[in-house]
């Protein structure tokens, strides 16, 4: 029976050496901010009093930016207009005349080749609102800047109607889709 135990125990040591040590699970890479030399954004006229549109392009801008540092995106210079329709806008941000922009989902829902959604506001509501994106860049189609931007606008748009009236979320990539 010694011998059993012996031959039992030796069994027991070889499988647990040959297991070896559990190895690590392999550690998120931390990412650094997203950096932007400049970064221009448009937003529709929509119904919006000129002097409204007009405090928008003077002093969003500055809290734009701020809101952008503090979601991990650093611009050196943030700009904003103001088109002068949501087609216009799309058609902006479709040719890279702008990076972002900003306009009715019932417009941009009406566009035949629109530019690439990236958030959404108001899920179908009346006053439901689009960002788009120039697709060919990579950074501003990606999902960290689409999260930083929806938390920054958010943020801001309490203070900021040309937003509208809704929270912004990341519109997910359908699987497949190209953008």
């Amino acid at each position: 029976m010694k011998k059993y135990l012996a031959l039992l125990c030796a069994l027991l040591a070889v499988l647990l050496c040959a297991c070896g040590p559990a190895e690590p699970e392999p550690e998120e890479e931390e990412k650094g901010p997203i950096e932007r030399k400049s970064l221009s954004v448009e937003v529709s006229r929509g119904d919006l009093p000129a002097e409204e549109l007009s405090r928008a392009v003077r002093e969003l801008p500055k809290a734009l930016k701020a809101a952008l540092a503090e979601q991990g995106v650093e611009a050196e210079t943030v700009t904003l207009s103001v088109g002068s329709s949501p087609a216009a806008t799309a058609q902006a941000a479709g040719e890279g005349g702008v990076d972002v922009a900003f306009l009715p989902a019932e417009d941009f829902a009406a566009l035949e080749n629109p530019p690439r959604l990236l958030l959404t506001a108001g899920d179908g509501e009346e006053g439901a609102m689009a960002a788009i994106v120039r697709p060919e860049d990579e950074v501003l189609s990606g999902e960290d800047f689409a999260r930083a931007l929806a938390a920054a606008v958010n943020g801001l748009r309490a203070e900021w109607p040309v937003f509208g009236s809704y929270d912004y979320a990341w519109a997910e990539p359908e699987v497949g889709a190209a953008g």
